[in-house]
């Protein structure tokens, strides 16, 4: 049986101490699976909202698109992160622990030595 997927969270990203405004960091059990965020430069004709859903560490676990909304662009990153959910062990989950962890302390490491 597939696990149920478990509740995600959307946290404003903010990246170098900026915060972005119209654009999110998707979070589930405290990992960063993604991002919804509203595009620029494109036609006004084109979808204004944009997503992606990926596992660190899982190649092939990804997916994305396009939205007219904040709304769409959940409904559609919660059924992609349904799939992709179900493919993923338990192990492949502690992977994407390890790797956000590295990649955090690789940045932490970088910010004491520039200052950023």
């Amino acid at each position: 049986m597939t696990p149920a997927p478990a509740s995600i969270a959307l946290r404003v990203t903010v990246i170098a101490g900026t915060r972005y405004a119209d654009d999110y960091t998707v979070i589930w059990r405290g990992l960063s699976i993604g991002r919804i965020m509203k595009g620029s430069g494109v036609p006004s004709q084109a979808p204004q909202w944009w997503w992606g859903c990926n596992v660190y560490g899982k190649p092939g676990a990804s997916g994305n698109g396009t939205g007219v909304d904040l709304d769409g662009c959940k409904q559609h990153f919660k059924t992609a992160w349904a799939r992709i959910r179900g493919s993923l062990s338990d192990d492949d989950i502690a992977r994407a622990h390890r790797y956000a962890e590295g990649s955090a302390e690789a940045l932490a490491r970088y910010d004491r030595k520039y200052g950023t």
